[in-house]
């Protein structure tokens, strides 16, 4: 498995909202992924935010759920990067749960 890359200091100027996008995206992917299992996420504040049931595969629909929950939930730019490095590693173990 590759390290991911992790953010440098000086990127810190950027706003929480657009990171959101990028997150978003990135809890779709995972959610669609056919070795996703919500019971077996190992983030807690990931498994709070993601939705229990599978998401409606709307692409609008399921962006704005998102978009509510991660804005409600207060996010600083720190939980925001954790949530999008546990992403990450939840799609590596989505994928080794198809072998």
């Amino acid at each position: 498995m590759q390290p991911r890359p992790h953010r440098s200091p000086r990127d810190s100027f950027r706003s929480v909202e657009q990171d959101f996008d990028a997150l978003i995206l990135r809890i779709r992917r995972l959610a669609a992924h056919r070795g996703y299992s919500r019971e077996a996420l190992l983030s807690p504040m990931l498994k709070r935010l993601i939705p229990a049931g599978r998401l409606s595969g709307d692409a609008l629909a399921d962006t704005e759920e998102l978009r509510k929950r991660l804005t409600g939930a207060a996010l600083d730019q720190k939980a925001v990067a954790y949530l999008t490095e546990s992403v990450e590693i939840e799609l590596d173990f989505a994928r080794l749960r198809l072998d």
